[in-house]
C-alpha cells in the first residue's frame, strides 16, 4: 500500500499550496517554501508526504492565527424555540449546533435556546435530541441582528440521532461521513438496561464480544490478556490501561451516558494505536441546564439450569443495582454528579462479583467563546477469580482443587479535562489532558506450583492539542498532536521491573467539497513509539486515510474509504512472565506493531413505503491484516505460551441492515445481516475466533403507553479456536449462538401521572445455552424489573 502514501503525499501539497495562493494573508516566504520542494529531488519518496503533512500543519497554524489577528466581523445572535411537532410540549436539553463550527447551544426549561456573538454568514443548524429526528436548518446570521427560529421536532423510536463526532473528530450529521458509522442513544441504553458498554456493544451490527475483546467486523479474535484491537474513549479521552492496552468495561458510567458511537474500519489516521479494526467513543452528558434528579433501580433473578448436573444451588441466584445523579447549571457552572453499586450472584459456581462507581462532570463556561470540563470516574471490581470451567459436563463449577477465597480485586480511576476555544469563525482549537489509573491484585492467592502473584499498578497520561481551520467554504482542515506516556509502577508478573511507553503523533485531515452535497477527504498521522529497556523504537509509522461522501438527496447517500491501522505492542504482551494455573507466559520484547489497511464502499437508501419511512444501509468492506500477533502454544520445542508476530489475514464481506415501520406504525423492525470470510493467509484457513455470519434484529409493538420489544441475535460458530484440551476439558466445546431478550416498557407518566418507567426485562429468554470463549459457560436466562424516575 505504499502507493497511496504516495498519492496522498503527491495530492496534499499542491492542493494546499494552491488553497494557499488565493489567499492575501499568505506570505511571500510561505509560498519560496512550497515551490522550493516541489522543485527537489524527494519529490517522489514517502519523504514527500511526511513534509507535506508537516508544512500543511504549520502553515494553517500561521493562516489561521493570521484570521484571528485580522478578524473584525460583525456578530449576530440565532435564538429560538423548540416543540414537539406532535404535542406542542417544549423540549428540554436538545443540542442545537453549528455545522463544521464549534457554536453550540441547548434548550432550557422553557424550549429556548440562545447563540451569542455568531459572526454574520451562512450556517446550517445540527438540531437534535434522543428520541427524535436530526433536522438540518439553514440560517442567515446578519451583522448586529438577532435571527429567531420556532423549530418543531418529530418522535423517532427506531432512528437514532445522527448527529456524530468520532468520524472526524468534530460535529457533522452521519449522512456527510465517508465511513461506516452507528450510534446507540440513552434511550435504547435505558430499555436495554444495560448497565456495561460491552453489553450495548452486542447489539451494534457486525460487532461482537468476546469477554474483553471488542469485534469489529472480524478484527480482534480472542486471547486472553491480549490488548484491544479497537480503540475506546470516553468524551475524546483514551480508555485503554497502561499496561495490557485493554478496556475496563466498568469504569465508564453508563447511567450517564448520552451515546456511543462506533466507526468500523481501520481508524488510526486520527486516533492512533489500537484503531485496528475500529473506534467507539463513548460520550457523556452534559449537566443539564435546570436541576434534574435522576434513579435507576433494578432487581432479579437467573434461572436455576435445566440440567441437574448443572444446578450448584437450589435458589435463583440474583443480581440487582441503582444508580442516582443530580445535575443542575447554576451561572456559568454546571455540575454532574452521580453513584452507582452493583452486585451480582452469578450463573455459575463462585462466579459472583460487586461493583461500585462514582462519576463527576463539572462544565464552566469561561467566556463566550471558551469552554471547559473536568471529568472525575473511579470504579471498584471485588468478585471471583474464575477462569474455566471444569468440565462441559459440570459447566457452571470450576476445576477441582479452585481455592473459594481467591478473590480479583481492581480500582480504575481517571481524571481529564477538555479546554475549547474559538479564535474566531474560521478557526477553533480542543485541548486535552488526562490520567488514567488502573490497580487490581489478587486476594487470597494461593502460589503453590511457582504460579506468580497476579497485580498490577499502572498509569497512563494522554494529551492532546486539536486545530480546525476553515480555509473558505470548500475546504476544512484539522490537524493536531498527541502523546500518550504509559507506565507500569508495580507488577510481579513483568520482567522487566517498572517499564515505560511513550507515544508521540501528529495528524491532518482535510475536508474539500468541491460541489455541495459531494465531501473529499485526505489525511494522515505519523506516530512514533518507544518503549524503555532496550526495545528498539518503531521509526515512523504513517497512518494515511482517504474517503468521500456524496449526499445524491435527502433520502440517497453513498461513501467509500481506505485507510490504515495499527497496534502498538503493550507492555504487558512484551514483558509478561508468569504462571498462572496450568499456563506459563514467556516474554517477548521484540514484538512489532500489527498492522491492517481497510477498504469499504457503501450507501444508505431511505423511502417511503405503506406511508411510512424504511431505509437501508449496505456496505462492501475488506481489511488486511499482518504482523497480527497470535499465541504460539507449548509443544516439544517451546514448553511455554508466547505471543509474536505470526499472522497475515484478510477479512472481506458485505453488510445489510433495514430500518422500517408498517403501516399505521403498528410494528417498528430493524434487522442486520453481516457475511464475513475471515481468512489466516499463512495458513490458507479460516482465522480463529472468528464468526462467519451475524445477524442482529430487534421488533418493537406501541400500544399507548406500553412498548413490547423482543431482540435476536444470531452469531455464527467459530471454525477455528486453539486446542488447549491439555489444561481445559472440553476446551473446543462451541455452538452458534442464538439469543432472545424481550422486554415490556410502561410510561407510568401516561398511565397515571408518575415520572417513572417500569421495566420488565428477560435476557436470554430461551435460556439457550453456549459459550463466547474457551471454557467458560456464557450468561444464562435472566429475568430483572427496572425502575427509572427523572424529577
Amino acid at each position: 500500500m505504499r502507493f497511496l502514501l504516495y498519492i496522498c503525499g503527491a495530492f496534499a501539497l499542491p492542493l494546499v499550496h494552491h488553497l494557499l495562493s488565493r489567499m492575501l494573508i499568505l506570505t511571500p516566504t510561505l509560498s519560496r517554501i512550497f515551490r522550493h520542494f516541489e522543485q527537489q529531488e524527494i519529490a517522489h519518496t514517502p519523504h514527500r508526504s511526511y513534509l507535506a503533512g508537516m508544512l500543511c500543519a504549520m502553515s494553517f497554524f500561521f493562516v489561521s492565527g493570521q484570521n484571528f489577528a485580522q478578524n473584525s466581523s460583525a456578530q449576530g445572535i440565532v435564538k429560538g424555540s423548540i416543540k414537539d411537532a406532535e404535542t406542542g410540549q417544549v423540549l428540554v436539553g436538545v443540542a442545537v449546533r453549528v455545522e463544521a463550527r464549534a457554536f453550540g447551544a441547548y434548550s432550557n426549561k422553557s424550549g429556548e435556546f440562545r447563540m451569542n456573538a455568531l459572526p454574520a454568514g451562512e450556517y446550517t443548524l445540527l438540531v437534535s435530541l434522543v428520541g427524535y429526528e436530526l433536522k438540518k436548518i439553514p440560517v442567515s446570521v446578519r451583522a448586529q441582528d438577532s435571527t429567531v427560529l420556532a423549530i418543531t421536532l418529530r418522535a423517532q423510536i427506531l432512528k437514532t440521532n445522527d448527529v456524530v463526532v468520532s468520524a472526524g473528530k468534530r460535529v457533522q450529521a452521519a449522512q456527510d461521513v465517508p465511513v461506516s458509522i452507528t450510534t446507540v442513544d440513552s434511550k435504547m441504553l435505558q430499555q436495554r438496561n444495560i448497565t456495561r458498554v460491552d453489553e450495548a456493544l452486542r447489539y451494534i451490527p457486525g460487532v461482537y464480544v468476546s469477554r474483553d475483546q471488542i469485534n469489529i467486523r472480524g478484527s480482534s479474535g480472542f486471547s486472553l490478556g491480549f490488548g484491544s484491537r479497537v480503540s475506546v474513549f470516553m468524551d475524546g479521552f483514551s480508555m485503554l490501561s497502561a499496561d495490557g492496552g485493554d478496556v475496563k468495561f466498568d469504569v465508564i458510567p453508563m447511567f450517564n451516558v448520552e451515546r456511543i458511537e462506533v466507526v468500523k474500519g481501520a481508524g488510526s489516521a486520527l486516533y492512533g494505536t489500537g484503531a485496528l479494526g475500529g473506534v467507539v467513543n463513548v460520550i457523556t452528558a452534559q449537566p443539564s441546564e435546570t436541576p434534574e434528579f435522576r434513579f435507576r433501580g433494578f432487581g432479579g433473578a437467573y434461572t436455576l439450569p435445566r440440567y441437574n448436573e448443572w444446578r450448584w444451588r437450589e435458589t435463583m441466584p440474583l443480581l440487582g443495582g441503582a444508580d442516582v445523579s443530580y445535575s443542575q447549571k447554576i451561572g456559568d457552572v454546571g455540575v454532574l454528579a452521580a453513584v452507582g453499586v452493583k452486585g451480582n450472584q452469578g450463573h455459575l459456581d463462585y462466579f459472583d462479583n460487586w461493583q461500585w462507581n462514582v462519576f463527576t462532570k463539572v462544565s464552566f463556561e469561561l467566556s463566550q467563546r471558551s469552554t471547559m470540563n473536568v471529568l472525575f470516574t473511579n470504579a471498584y471490581d471485588d468478585r471471583t477469580n474464575w477462569v474455566f470451567w471444569k468440565s462441559l459436563r459440570e459447566a457452571t463449577r470450576p476445576p477441582a482443587g479452585t481455592n473459594y477465597n481467591e478473590r480479583f480485586v481492581s480500582s480504575k480511576t481517571m481524571l481529564a479535562a477538555d479546554f475549547k476555544t474559538i479564535f474566531d469563525e474560521k478557526f477553533f482549537m480542543t485541548a486535552r489532558l488526562g490520567a488514567y489509573r488502573t490497580d487490581f491484585t489478587t486476594l487470597g492467592q494461593s502460589l503453590a506450583g511457582g504460579q506468580t502473584q497476579i497485580q498490577s499498578v499502572a498509569n497512563a497520561f494522554n494529551t492532546e492539542v486539536q486545530l480546525t481551520s476553515i480555509v473558505d467554504s470548500t475546504f476544512l482542515l484539522t490537524y493536531g498532536v498527541m502523546g500518550t506516556f504509559n507506565a507500569i509502577e508495580k507488577s510481579p508478573i513483568i520482567s522487566a521491573g517498572t517499564p515505560t511507553q511513550l507515544i508521540a503523533a501528529a495528524y491532518l485531515q482535510g475536508e474539500y467539497k468541491p460541489m455541495k452535497n459531494l465531501t473529499l477527504t485526505l489525511g494522515s498521522r505519523f506516530d512514533t513509539e518507544q518503549t524503555s529497556n532496550g526495545v528498539a523504537g518503531s521509526g515512523i509509522i504513517v497512518s494515511p486515510k482517504a474517503g468521500a461522501s456524496w449526499v445524491i438527496s435527502e433520502q440517497t447517500q453513498l461513501r467509500a474509504s481506505v485507510g490504515a491501522g495499527f497496534r502498538a505492542p503493550t507492555l504487558t504482551e512484551r514483558f509478561a512472565a508468569l504462571r498462572f494455573g496450568s499456563f506459563s507466559v514467556a516474554p517477548n520484547p521484540g514484538m512489532r506493531s500489527e498492522r491492517s489497511w481497510s477498504f469499504e464502499i457503501g450507501g444508505k437508501q431511505s423511502f417511503t413505503l405503506f406511508g411510512e419511512e424504511w431505509s437501508v444501509d449496505a456496505a462492501l468492506f475488506n481489511n488486511e491484516f499482518t504482523d497480527l500477533v497470535e499465541p504460539r502454544l507449548p509443544d516439544g520445542m517451546n514448553p511455554q505460551i508466547q505471543f509474536i508476530n505470526i499472522t497475515q489475514a484478510r477479512i472481506s464481506g458485505a453488510e445489510l441492515a433495514l430500518t422500517a415501520w408498517l403501516p399505521m406504525r403498528l410494528l417498528g423492525f430493524e434487522t442486520s445481516l453481516t457475511a464475513m470470510s475471515p481468512r489466516d493467509l499463512r495458513l490458507n484457513q479460516v482465522l480463529k475466533y472468528r464468526s462467519e455470519l451475524l445477524w442482529y434484529s430487534r421488533a418493537i409493538v406501541p400500544i399507548g403507553a406500553f412498548q413490547f420489544q423482543v431482540d435476536y441475535r444470531y452469531q455464527s460458530r467459530f471454525q477455528e479456536v486453539d486446542d488447549l484440551s491439555v489444561a481445559i476439558r472440553d476446551a473446543t466445546a462451541r455452538v452458534p449462538i442464538h439469543i432472545v431478550d424481550a422486554r415490556v416498557i410502561a410510561n407510568m407518566f401516561e398511565l397515571v401521572g408518575l415520572p417513572m418507567v417500569l421495566t420488565l426485562n428477560v435476557r436470554n429468554a430461551l435460556d439457550y445455552y453456549y459459550n463466547e470463549i474457551i471454557g467458560n459457560l456464557a450468561q444464562t436466562r435472566h429475568i430483572t424489573l427496572q425502575v427509572d424516575m427523572k424529577l
